[in-house]
């Protein structure tokens, strides 16, 4: 055994994380032969030069401990502790009213558990390791909308498909969806592809243009505004050092995102439910019905809540959509205040993370997944407090729903597995 092999060994008995014992031994050996490479340009025998490196890396035991804190892999504590918390607020809503139908709160149990087995199972998987599987990501999503929510209804044999306001679901057992169960995949595989070919502009813009066209003619106009954002803000922040380029994609997507919605929906659709978003009283029986009775739940709502009169109360979707029309009304404007701060908390510790991460890669993840969390959870808070129009959003952690809760569990489950190896990778 040589000089250096055995120094290496001693290192790594020093250390416990098979990973960091991974990126300390290349780390080291890399150290080590450009040192020897020095001394031997300088007359030294190779055998000698090697000696001497390994020499200058001072006592292996010490060396090794201080390397072993160092990368060892780290949890981001705080930010595993508000997944937890925020998904267990979401009984809430379950426990405090007694509606004609009443979800199941054990189904929402075992979603809030199988997904904070998702989180710790995804946090340890190496995220690196999808870095070069971005078109392979993408196909799979592909496949999964052409089998299940193009052709699925006559796939019977493999699940119950259904139809839910003329857009397709897929369905096993107590699990459905619609096409936003395919958005984790299309994240992983933008992260990959703007980290592999940041400079090929056509080739972004044709895979974008292609899986819009497919992802369209089944979704709903939420799930297709969550897909257009989080591609354009993991755009932005790739070419964010080009100011015009970046002021370019601006115009491009104001002037896209309009003529999305000309196309999606016809011009009467839009007006209708245009005219029950600005004058709502004006129109309290047809499209403004939902806005009235919003209004008129939140200015009941102390700040301590309506919780004893309950009976009073009658909202359709208010333990999805509406959910923090509920909590509002029956547990005060106190605690929904603290409810969005630690929504918020949420988001700015994604932030706070992706700025100690060196990997591209990693950091787009961050950024897809900050994007996939914040868009829904501001609509749904704005679109309560009649600042936007309503529409089918989602309060992250909070909306009964076993998808969201998977869905959350896959994007800090990989925010978590980013963030646990940023000393593991070394900076480019």
């Amino acid at each position: 055994m040589s000089e250096k092999t055995s120094f290496l060994q001693l290192v790594k008995n020093q250390i416990k994380s098979n990973e960091a014992k991974k990126f300390v031994t290349l780390e080291l050996d890399s150290h080590i032969e450009d040192t020897a490479q020095r001394l031997m340009n300088a007359g030294f025998s190779r055998e000698d030069a090697e000696a001497q490196a390994v020499q200058q890396m001072g006592d292996p035991v010490k060396l090794g401990l201080k390397m072993g804190r160092l990368h060892r892999p780290k949890i981001d504590w705080s930010l595993l502790s508000l997944f937890i918390f925020l998904h267990l607020l979401g009984l809430l809503p379950l426990l405090i009213t007694n509606f004609e139908y009443q979800p199941s709160i054990y189904q929402q149990s075992i979603s809030i558990i199988l997904g904070t087995i998702c989180v710790f199972s995804v946090m340890l998987f190496d995220y690196r390791k999808l870095k070069e599987k971005a078109w392979l990501v993408i196909g799979i999503a592909g496949i999964i909308l052409l089998l299940f929510f193009y052709f699925g209804t006559y796939i019977n044999d493999f699940y119950l498909g259904t139809y839910r306001n003329g857009y397709p679901y897929i369905r096993f057992g107590f699990f459905s969806s619609n096409s936003i169960a395919v958005l984790p995949f299309l994240f992983i595989g933008w992260a990959g592809i703007f980290n592999r070919y940041a400079n090929r502009y056509l080739l972004m813009i044709g895979l974008f243009s292609f899986t819009l066209l497919l992802y369209i003619p089944v979704s709903i106009l939420p799930n297709i505004i969550i897909y257009v954002l989080m591609v354009f803000t993991m755009y932005v922040w790739t070419i964010r050092k080009r100011r015009k380029r970046v002021l370019g994609s601006f115009i491009a997507f104001i002037i896209g995102g309009s003529s999305l919605l000309v196309w999606k929906y016809n011009p009467f659709y839009m007006k209708h439910r245009l005219l029950g978003f600005l004058n709502p009283e004006k129109y309290a029986d047809g499209s403004g019905f939902l806005n009235v009775q919003i209004k008129k739940y939140l200015s009941e709502a102390s700040w301590f809540g309506q919780i004893n009169k309950l009976e009073n109360f009658s909202l359709p979707e208010s333990h999805t959509d509406y959910v923090f029309v509920t909590l509002t009304y029956s547990l005060g404007w106190i605690f929904s205040i603290g409810l969005v701060l630690f929504l918020i908390a949420v988001t700015i510790r994604l932030c706070w993370m992706s700025r100690k991460i060196v990997d591209t890669f990693g950091q787009l993840i961050i950024i897809g997944a900050a994007t996939l969390y914040t868009v829904p959870f501001i609509y749904n808070i704005t679109m309560v407090l009649g600042w936007l129009p309503l529409a089918g959003f989602w309060l992250p952690f909070i909306s009964y729903g076993t998808i969201h809760v998977l869905i959350n569990s896959v994007l800090i489950g990989l925010v978590l597995s980013v963030y646990r190896r940023k000393d593991l990778v070394a900076p480019a």
